[in-house]
């Protein structure tokens, strides 16, 4: 058959080749010399396991992370502080205080005489009702102001409060001459306001005996000492008011200086200097309303 020949043909072909390649190498195919003739059964290098080393795996080097620097964060300067703008201080001005009504009614001034003196009618004058009591007893032909003991005291007291009760008055001044000088300063010194409507008390050239001694007027009442230096000098200190008929609390008297000590005022000069005369129209009211 065609087939088997051209098939046996090549088969003869690749044995014929093998051969010839055998006799060039004095080694046998099996790994053997051929002038022994022994079979080694050596494997193909190309197949033989490798009876080299197997390397290792490579170890990875260790990552040494580099030093860092830690941040230092510098927080912010502080801003400095603010200050205010200078302004000028508050002046506060405190309310005025509410004072109390005063006593409704005209102002009036209660005159008190002299010794051997008497009653007068009210008169007005402007704005303001003068009052002329009479005396609580008898003196010089006329009447005079007993305002010692307490007894006495009380009686002028009421003389004058009645007066001004009549007239309705708000504001009074008290303004006294001679032995009714004596008598207002006594009203002045034992604290008589009469209800509240006393602005002070006038002692017009007193007969300086101790109706100032232990003076404690009422708060916020006024003084005014009035000299007319025509008494002086009988009135000495320690001189017996008896020997001439003056009536003296005390029954002496004290001199201008220690009265006006102890009344708390000094005197002021009467434009009647050198006559024992009563001023008509003292500064007190001008002033004191």
């Amino acid at each position: 058959m065609p087939e088997r020949w051209f098939v046996r043909s090549i088969a003869v072909t690749l044995v014929a080749i093998v051969l010839s390649g055998c006799e060039k190498d004095p080694v046998g195919p099996s790994g053997g010399s051929a002038a022994t003739g022994v079979t080694t059964n050596a494997v193909p290098a190309s197949i033989a396991p490798s009876t080299a080393a197997v390397p290792a795996p490579p170890v990875p080097e260790p990552t040494v992370p580099e030093p860092t620097v830690p941040e230092t964060t510098v927080p912010p300067a502080p801003a400095p502080p603010r200050t205010p703008p200078a302004t000028a201080p508050r002046t506060t001005v405190p309310p005025a205080p509410v004072l109390p009504a005063g006593p409704s009614g005209p102002k009036c001034v209660v005159w008190l005489h002299g010794k051997g003196g008497n009653a007068q009618a009210a008169t007005t004058v402007g704005d303001r009702t003068d009052l002329r009591p009479g005396g609580n007893a008898s003196g010089w032909g006329g009447r005079q102001w007993l305002y010692y003991p307490d007894s006495g005291f009380a009686q002028v007291r009421s003389i004058v409060a009645a007066a001004i009760d009549g007239a309705g008055c708000g504001r009074v001044i008290v303004a006294g001459f001679s032995n009714g000088a004596s008598a207002a300063a006594s009203l002045y010194c034992r604290g008589e306001t009469f209800g509240g409507r006393a602005v002070g008390y006038v002692v017009d050239d007193p007969v300086t005996d101790a109706s100032s001694q232990g003076c404690r007027p009422a708060a916020g009442v006024k003084v005014q000492l009035v000299w007319t230096g025509a008494l002086e000098g009988q009135a000495q200190p320690g001189w017996s008011c008896a020997s001439a008929d003056w009536t003296c609390q005390g029954g002496t008297t004290l001199g201008i200086a220690a009265y006006q000590a102890a009344l708390g005022a000094a005197y002021a000069r009467s434009p009647n200097w050198g006559r024992h005369s009563p001023d008509p129209a003292p500064a007190a009211l001008r002033t004191w309303w």
